[in-house]
C-alpha cells in the first residue's frame, strides 16, 4: 500500500531587483507575471540635487521617504484623474479646467509640499504644472523651491501612467511603466555614458509599483543634442510609435522601442561590436580587427567566442552595407 503523500508549501521566488534583468535585454514578455510579485520595483534614483540636501546621518531614510512622497503623490494625482473624468468635469486632460487650471495646479502643488514636509529641509516647496496628456499616461513639470523661492535644480517631468499594468495584450512588452522603465536601464546601461548630449532626454527614477517616471523636464536650457546614438546599427532596435514627435530634438517617450530580430542580447559581445563599429578610419579599424583575431586564436583569451561573434556580426553588417552601395 502507497504512503501518504504530504503536499509541501512552496512560494515562487521572484527577482529581489530588476537592474540586473533590465539591462540585460528589453521587450519582456513577463511582466505582469513577476514585477507586481516584488517586494521592490523601484529602478534609478532620484536627482542628485535632491540628495545633496539630506545629511549623511539621515541620507538613506531621507532618500526612501522621497521616493514614497513621489509615490503618495502620483497616486492622488491619478485618482484626481480618474474622479475628474467620471464626473465629467473633464473630456480629454486637465487642461479642459481652463480657467480652473491654476487653481488645480495650486491644489496639487499643496498636497505635494504636504507629502514632502519632514524629508525636505524646511521651507522647501514643490510646485506641479500640468503639461500633457499622453496615450499611457499624464505629465506634470516638478519645481522644488527653497525657503527663498528659488529653484534647487532643474525642472522635472513627472510622468503618472493611467494604469499601473499595461492591459492591451498585445503591447505589455513595449509600452506602459514596466517596459519603459526596462528601455530607460538598458539604454543608459548599452550606452556606456551619460545621456546628456544623445536624442534622449535624462531618466532619474521609475516606481513599477505607484507608476511613475521622473525625467529631465525638456526647454531650452539642457543640453544640445551633439552626440546621437546609433539605435538600428548598434543597439539594433528600432521605434515603431510614429505619435510621439521628439521635443527641441530630445525623445521624452520611450514606449514603442522594439528589438530588432538580429538584437545583441549579450553585454560582451556588444562591448566589442561597438569597439569595432566606432572606429575613425579604415587604418584603425584594421588594427582593431587584427588584435580581435589575434585573441580569437589564443585559446586563453577570456570570452573569445564572445569576440568572435563579434567579429561576425560585424563583418555580416558590413557586406549588408557594401551590398547597398
Amino acid at each position: 500500500m502507497l504512503g501518504k503523500i504530504n503536499l509541501v508549501q512552496y512560494e515562487k521566488c521572484y527577482p529581489s531587483r530588476l537592474k540586473k534583468i533590465f539591462r540585460a535585454g528589453i521587450n519582456y514578455h513577463g511582466y505582469n507575471k513577476f514585477i507586481p510579485n516584488m517586494k521592490n520595483a523601484k529602478v534609478g534614483n532620484i536627482p542628485p540635487e535632491v540628495i545633496k540636501l539630506f545629511p549623511s546621518f539621515s541620507k538613506a531614510n531621507k532618500i526612501k521617504g522621497f521616493q514614497n512622497a513621489l509615490s503618495n503623490i502620483t497616486k492622488y494625482l491619478r485618482t484626481c484623474y480618474k474622479v475628474a473624468k467620471e464626473k465629467k468635469l473633464i473630456f480629454y486632460d486637465f487642461r479642459d479646467l481652463q480657467e480652473d487650471l491654476p487653481n488645480f495646479e495650486d491644489i496639487i502643488s499643496m498636497f505635494a509640499s504636504k507629502m514632502m514636509k519632514g524629508i525636505l529641509p524646511k521651507g522647501y516647496n514643490l510646485k506641479l504644472k500640468y503639461i500633457a496628456r499622453g496615450v499611457w499616461g499624464n505629465v506634470f513639470k516638478l519645481s522644488i523651491m527653497d525657503k527663498n523661492g528659488k529653484k534647487i535644480m532643474h525642472d522635472k517631468a513627472l510622468k503618472v501612467y493611467h494604469s499601473v499594468k499595461c492591459n492591451i495584450n498585445s503591447l505589455p512588452n513595449s509600452q506602459g511603466v514596466y517596459a519603459e522603465a526596462n528601455f530607460w536601464t538598458y539604454l543608459k546601461h548599452a550606452a556606456g555614458h551619460k545621456l546628456d548630449k544623445t536624442q534622449f532626454t535624462k531618466h532619474y527614477i521609475s516606481d513599477l509599483k505607484s507608476g511613475y517616471a521622473l525625467t529631465e523636464f525638456i526647454d531650452d536650457d539642457i543640453p544640445k543634442t551633439s552626440s546621437s546614438l546609433d539605435l538600428g546599427n548598434v543597439l539594433r532596435i528600432f521605434y515603431e510609435d510614429f505619435f510621439n514627435e521628439p521635443i527641441n530634438g530630445k525623445i521624452y517617450d520611450v514606449g514603442g522601442f522594439v528589438k530588432r530580430f538580429n538584437f545583441i542580447d549579450d553585454k560582451v559581445v556588444l562591448r566589442y561590436f561597438k569597439k569595432l563599429w566606432f572606429r575613425n578610419s579604415e587604418k584603425e579599424l584594421d588594427k582593431v580587427i587584427k588584435d580581435f583575431e589575434v585573441k580569437i586564436a589564443n585559446p586563453k583569451t577570456p570570452h573569445r567566442d564572445k569576440i568572435q561573434k563579434a567579429l561576425e556580426l560585424f563583418k555580416q553588417k558590413q557586406d549588408i552595407n557594401n551590398q547597398k552601395i
